[in-house]
C-alpha cells in the first residue's frame, strides 16, 4: 500500500489516497520483461501501417493476350498484370495491417503494478474541486513544482484540463486508459486527476 497525496491549486496536501500495488523486488528480470511486454502491447495498439501495394486481382488491365502464343519469336506471355511485367502487380507486397497482439488481463495487471511501484514516489493526485480555465492558471500551478518533465493523466470526464494544459512545454497529457509505461518511467512527476486515479484503482 502506497500513500498518494491529493493536492489543491496551491499544491498543498488536502487529503491522501492509498494505491494498492504488489511489490516484488526479488525477481528483477521478470519485472524488466513485464515492463517491456506491456510497453509493446500499448504502443502496438496505436501502431498502424499505411503501406499498400496492388495484387494481380487489383490491377486494371485488359484480360486479352498481348500477342499470339506462337510464331512471334517472343517468350510465351499471359495476362499483363503479372509481377514480371512493367505496370503489373507486386508479388508479396505490404498491405495495411494491425500490429496489436493479445495480452492476458493478469499480465496487464502485474505489469501495471510494476510500473506504478517504480513511479509511486512521483505520483500526485489533483483534487476535483480545482478547475483550470486558462493556460496562465495552469502554468502558475505547474511552476510550483521543481520537476521539468511532467505527465498529466486524465479521463474523458476531465476534458476541461486539455484546453488549459495543452500548450505547455514539457507537459504531456494522456488518457489513463492508454498510458505508455515508458513515458511514465522517464517523467519527473506524474499527476493524476481524481477520476483517473479511481479508474486506475478499479483496473
Amino acid at each position: 500500500m502506497e500513500e498518494i497525496e491529493v493536492i489543491d491549486k496551491k499544491s498543498k496536501k488536502i487529503d491522501s489516497k492509498k494505491l494498492r500495488i504488489k511489490k516484488d523486488n526479488k525477481n528483477l528480470e521478470s519485472q524488466d520483461y513485464l515492463e517491456h511486454i506491456f510497453n509493446r502491447y500499448v504502443c502496438n495498439r496505436f501502431r498502424f501501417s499505411n503501406a499498400c501495394t496492388k495484387g494481380r486481382s487489383e490491377i486494371a488491365v485488359t484480360g486479352a493476350k498481348a500477342y499470339k502464343q506462337k510464331g512471334t519469336g517472343n517468350a510465351r506471355r499471359g495476362i499483363n498484370s503479372t509481377p514480371l511485367r512493367r505496370g503489373g502487380a507486386v508479388a508479396f507486397g505490404p498491405k495495411p495491417r494491425s500490429f496489436a497482439f493479445k495480452l492476458n488481463k493478469k499480465t496487464i495487471k502485474l505489469s501495471q503494478d510494476v510500473v506504478l511501484s517504480k513511479i509511486s514516489k512521483k505520483i500526485k493526485v489533483v483534487s476535483n474541486d480545482v478547475s483550470y480555465k486558462k493556460t496562465k492558471e495552469a502554468v502558475s500551478f505547474l511552476n510550483q513544482f521543481k520537476e521539468k518533465k511532467i505527465t498529466l493523466l486524465i479521463t474523458h470526464e476531465d476534458r476541461e484540463f486539455i484546453k488549459a494544459f495543452r500548450n505547455i512545454k514539457d507537459l504531456l497529457i494522456d488518457f489513463v486508459d492508454y498510458f505508455e509505461p515508458e513515458v511514465l518511467l522517464v517523467s519527473d512527476l506524474v499527476l493524476f486527476t481524481e477520476n483517473s486515479f479511481k479508474k486506475m484503482e478499479r483496473k
